[in-house]
């Protein structure tokens, strides 16, 4: 079963590598070859069979999933959709959100009847209930996402969970409610239910959005500061429901079971052990159908289930195969959550906890009982934690050791008592939430103060799957039984990840990355020794900051441990909205700025023309504004040139004409660059030709977003950059942009979107 199930992994597994995805008829070669494979009987069939039955299941349901696409002429139209509401609504002040599953969609007179899914928002929503089915008017785009180094691809998990499209519901049209359906999503209703009482008796405190996590699964209202805490302590498992909690309530139903059923009338029903495991079974079911069955959950459940079957029926099931099954189960349900990091952490979890329990001589006491799983986990997860999130909790052993019998013995039966309360007594409820509140509170203080250790976290990148195997490699080693020869070796095998550092440019030469940050602009430019971070990308809430979200992955993925200098060009949002959570997570040596007035806790200075330096054999100069130029908006951008020998960058900010105008008179002699990056993103308030003229770039990069709302770039400034031969790209369509600039050459580094395009990404 093993054997079979790693094979059906692999056939699912080498279909993510696909940059197209391949026609439904290999799906049909792929089962026609099962046939003949299972009477040929060849050596090893079995395993060849399950690989090929992988594949073609995997590739079905993506062909599924991809069936539905928006029409290129329909984005950003107004269209008439009708479905029905499928994910409980996440409310903030501004709008609501929801998944929808669409029945059919209308432009004009042409309609069209579809089956997908997409995501809406929705200003100023009326009360929204899961199963409720609406005529809504909306505006509609494909689903398309920042692309960089590090960064999260939110096209793949937009595809696993097949939503096709995004948009919002325009008001200037009336929506048209249209009915109930409460039987269609039970569970969905019931998670809502429990969500709404909750709300209104949740204490009013930090830790009160966790307590909503542990009860049905949703973590809307957790702020970017509390998952910081979390992923410094490697405690993040503990407040998302999975195998940990499902466990610890289901054998909580079993003890409780067996101690109330010592009664000769109930045991004679059934028998004590038998009720016990029936007990854990449908804690077990309940438990996962409040979490909405995630993945980390469906795991979990198959798991528990696996075992207590194999319980009742007095077999005795190994490990390795009840792992296994879950595994096939999972995929059969769907193959695509393999494209989720929560696959990757639920299975590589509990394979570390048997691999590195099991086959031990009699093993008993305190440690293996909780020490010793903290331990391998601890050790084994640390080249997946590197792999997803490029950072590794250094107190993770110790946050773990307490936090984990806290939470389990605490706070997840009074979480659990207050979801019956709701249902049954709301009242009491309150008090119940109150308790578990203060107790996680307790246990937050103490996360915290781990958290903000100096040496609490390890951040480094994986640059290729050869140092991920390596890793993997040397912590199973190291995992070994004691007194199995050659353990130590397995710290050769982390040698390479623990010294990995990135090749940095020579003297002389710079590396230029303008990051795709949508609507918006950040730059990274990077000498041999030295890092500036030229503006931030925008902040539009908690939940998107593309400092947090694009422009610290990236540094982290370039292995980047502080900022030399870090240059907001003006206040726009969408320049300077990332630069608070910059300032925050890395030392930042310098800040120059045109606006200082925007961080009143540091010390930033004018960015003011004249003002230059060299970094390891690089030139840089400010060339705009002066002192009289500080006040005029976008004219009043930090205009910087970046200079080798011979080639040069110039990062003029959202200047305009006026602005380009006074460059033209005050630096005439140094405009000129191989590389421009538009100025306010290719607007038809900047491009003057007489500048474009002068700067006469090779290379023109917009910092757009897909289908912006700005029409970005403008016709006319493209055509005026043609005139002038220069080659022009874009980051919407390309994701991050690099070039690597030396003394004497220029060329491009890498293409993000292209260069990494899966079959699920949106491209040009």
């Amino acid at each position: 079963m093993t054997a079979f199930s790693l094979a059906f992994f692999s056939g699912v597994l080498i279909l993510q590598f696909f940059s197209a995805l391949p026609s439904l008829s290999w799906a049909g070669v792929a089962l026609a070859s099962c046939p003949i494979l299972f009477l040929s009987k060849v050596r090893g069939y079995h395993l060849i069979l399950a690989f090929l039955l992988g594949f073609a299941w995997c590739l079905g349901c993506a062909h599924a999933i991809a069936a539905f696409s928006l029409l290129p002429a329909w984005e950003g139209k107004p269209l008439w959709i009708r479905g029905e509401i499928t994910s409980l609504p996440r409310v903030s002040p501004y709008q609501s959100s929801f998944v929808f599953h669409l029945e059919s969609i209308q432009n004009g007179k042409e309609r069209q009847r579809v089956a997908t899914s997409i995501n809406l928002s929705w200003s100023h929503a009326p009360h929204l209930q899961v199963g409720d089915e609406w005529l809504l008017p909306v505006r509609l785009k494909k689903i398309h996402s920042t692309m960089n180094p590090g960064g999260f691809d939110f096209e793949a998990w937009a595809f696993q969970k097949g939503i096709r499209a995004k948009g919002y519901v325009l008001e200037q049209e009336k929506p048209l409610f249209i009915a109930e359906h409460y039987l269609s999503y039970p569970i969905a209703h019931l998670r809502q239910y429990i969500q709404t009482q909750a709300q209104q008796r949740l204490p009013a405190s930090r830790t009160a959005p966790w307590l909503q996590a542990l009860m049905i699964g949703e973590r809307t209202g957790v702020s970017p500061s509390d998952w910081e805490v979390l992923r410094n302590t490697g405690t993040n498992h503990l407040m998302a429901i999975a195998g940990l909690h499902i466990g610890f309530m289901a054998a909580l139903a079993h003890g409780l079971t067996v101690r109330l059923w010592r009664r000769p009338r109930l045991i004679a029903l059934l028998p004590t052990a038998e009720a016990g495991v029936c007990a854990s079974l449908v804690m077990a079911g309940l438990y996962s159908a409040l979490a909405g069955f995630s993945i980390p959950t469906q795991r979990a459940l198959v798991m528990v289930t696996i075992y207590l079957l194999a319980t009742l029926c007095r077999r005795v099931l190994p490990l390795w195969q009840a792992w296994s099954l879950a595994l096939l189960i999972v995929l059969l349900l769907n193959p695509l959550s393999l494209l989720s990091s929560s696959f990757w952490l639920s299975f590589a979890t509990l394979a570390l906890i048997i691999y590195g329990l099991g086959g031990r001589l009699a093993p008993s006491g305190g440690w293996w009982q909780w020490g010793r799983p903290q331990w391998v986990l601890a050790v084994g997860l640390l080249p997946l934690s590197l792999w997803l999130f490029m950072e590794y909790s250094l107190v993770s052993f110790l946050a773990n050791m307490v936090a984990i019998p806290w939470v389990g013995f605490l706070i997840l039966p009074l979480c659990f008592l207050s979801v019956i309360l709701l249902l049954v007594c709301p009242g009491l409820a309150s008090y119940s939430l109150l308790l578990a509140d203060k107790s996680l509170g307790l246990l937050w203080s103490l996360l915290t103060w781990f958290s903000q250790l100096p040496w609490s976290t390890w951040q480094q990148s994986l640059p290729n799957y050869g140092y991920l195997l390596a890793a993997t490699g040397g912590v199973l080693v190291l995992l070994l039984p004691a007194g199995f020869p050659g353990r130590g070796l397995g710290l050769l095998w982390l040698l390479p990840v623990l010294s990995f550092k990135p090749v940095r440019p020579d003297f002389g030469e710079l590396r230029f990355s303008l990051l795709d940050v949508g609507q918006g602009l950040s730059a990274v430019v990077q000498t041999q020794n030295h890092v500036l971070v030229f503006d931030t990308g925008a902040r539009r809430g908690p939940e998107s900051d593309m400092g947090e979200s694009v422009v610290l992955p990236f540094l982290r993925s370039q292995s980047v441990k502080q900022i030399d200098m870090l240059v907001v060009s003006h206040g726009d949002n969408d320049h300077s909205g990332g630069a608070q959570a910059l300032l925050k997570q890395l030392p930042v040596r310098s800040l120059q700025t045109s606006v200082p007035g925007l961080f009143p806790s540091r010390s930033a200075d004018y960015c003011l023309a004249g003002k230059a330096w060299d970094w390891d054999g690089v030139h840089f100069a400010f060339l705009h504004p002066t002192v009289t130029q500080l006040n005029l908006d976008n004219d009043s951008s930090c205009v910087l040139l970046v200079a080798t020998k011979t080639k040069r960058l110039l990062l003029p900010g959202d200047i305009e004409k006026a602005a380009e105008k006074v460059l033209l008179a005050s630096s005439p002699n140094t405009l000129s660059a191989a590389i421009l990056v538009a100025p306010h993103h290719g607007s038809k308030t900047s491009g003057l030709r007489a500048f474009v003229g002068r700067v006469h770039p090779q290379y023109v990069l917009y910092a757009i977003g897909y289908r912006n709302r700005y029409h970005f770039p403008y016709p006319g400034v493209v055509a005026t950059y043609r005139e002038f031969g220069a080659i022009q790209l874009d980051t919407s369509a390309l994701g991050a942009i690099q070039f690597v600039m030396g003394r004497d050459s220029l060329y491009p580094l890498e293409f993000y979107r292209p260069s990494h395009q899966r079959y699920w990404n949106l491209l040009y």
